[in-house]
């Protein structure tokens, strides 16, 4: 891992690259509230074997990556009341802006061209990334992600109450793991007790690395300020694999469909029994189909 300042964006960026700085690049944007270590290992290794150079990152306010500028801006509470009424509010950053994070990790990393994939809000990023700038972005591969939370089915209320609950500020390390595993398999639908045992070591390496609860609700806020997004997403005209599990309960298969009509040169793949997560028993064909996406692009 390293660390990489951008001071022309007031913001350090922790890093991984895998593989030969020779090979084409890959930029991973992982999900909102998710660090780098999120990553399969497996997916990351795969894409190496295929040829690529692969970069990971803390997206800002994550990880061991810093907040950045954060100008006054909304209280959460008063966000979330206003996205429920459909009323604006000052978020502390966009979509807009973390993508423009990820292109400037690009040029400190002197990359002048790559492919994205992204997952849930690193899939927003990802698009923005393809929209605004088509000429750095080779390729995008969007994963269990929309054009905005106004563009896909609502998640049950229950879901969606225990998604927004976060652990007491007094809670000890325990208690926050045992919060977070829970909060994953329901956004999985994990039942394997072999998956579960997984999902709860990779947690618990996340926890120890870095908490930051405050800087999750605040990317929470930037996925909230622009509720649809669907006109910026029509203009992407690089090659665009969307894939999406059919049982995400987060973000509904209904988002992907909204994706695939906004973007009708995109292909659309359908994980089986997939929810709103990265489980082992899906990355084989995870990283085939991003593989082969990726290869068709060079032919």
């Amino acid at each position: 891992m390293a660390r990489i300042d951008l001071p022309q964006r007031g913001l350090h960026l922790e890093y991984e690259s895998h593989g030969s700085s020779k090979r084409p690049v890959v930029i991973l944007i992982m999900g909102l509230g998710l660090q780098l270590v999120s990553w399969p290992p497996m997916l990351i290794d795969a894409l190496v074997d295929a040829g690529y150079r692969v970069i990971v990152f803390d997206n800002r306010d994550i990880g061991l990556s810093s907040s950045g500028p954060l100008p006054q801006y909304t209280p959460p509470p008063r966000a979330m009341l206003a996205h429920l009424l459909h009323h604006g509010f000052t978020p502390p950053y966009r979509i807009a802006d973390m993508a423009v994070d990820t292109l400037a990790l690009a040029d400190a990393l002197h990359i002048e061209r790559f492919a994205v994939v992204g997952v849930s809000l690193g899939g927003m990023v990802a698009q923005s990334m393809a929209a605004r700038s088509p000429e750095r972005v080779r390729s995008l591969v969007s994963i269990m992600s929309s054009a905005g939370p106004r563009t896909a089915p609502w998640p049950s209320p229950t879901l969606l109450w225990r998604f927004l609950q976060r652990p007491p500020k007094n809670a000890d390390f325990d208690a926050i793991l045992g919060h977070f595993v829970v909060l994953m398999q329901a956004l999985g639908n994990l039942h394997d007790p072999e998956e579960i045992a997984a999902l709860r070591e990779r947690l618990t390496r996340s926890l120890k690395r870095a908490y930051n609860p405050a800087g999750a609700v605040r990317q929470l806020m930037a996925v909230m300020a622009d509720p649809d997004r669907s006109a910026e997403v029509a203009t992407i005209r690089c090659p665009t694999l969307i894939i999406h599990g059919a049982d995400d309960p987060l973000v509904p298969l209904g988002a992907a469909h909204h994706l695939a009509k906004l973007l009708p040169q995109a292909r659309l793949e359908v994980i089986p029994n997939m929810g709103h997560y990265l489980p082992a028993s899906a990355l084989p064909e995870l990283a085939r189909l991003t593989i082969e996406h990726l290869h068709s692009i060079e032919i």
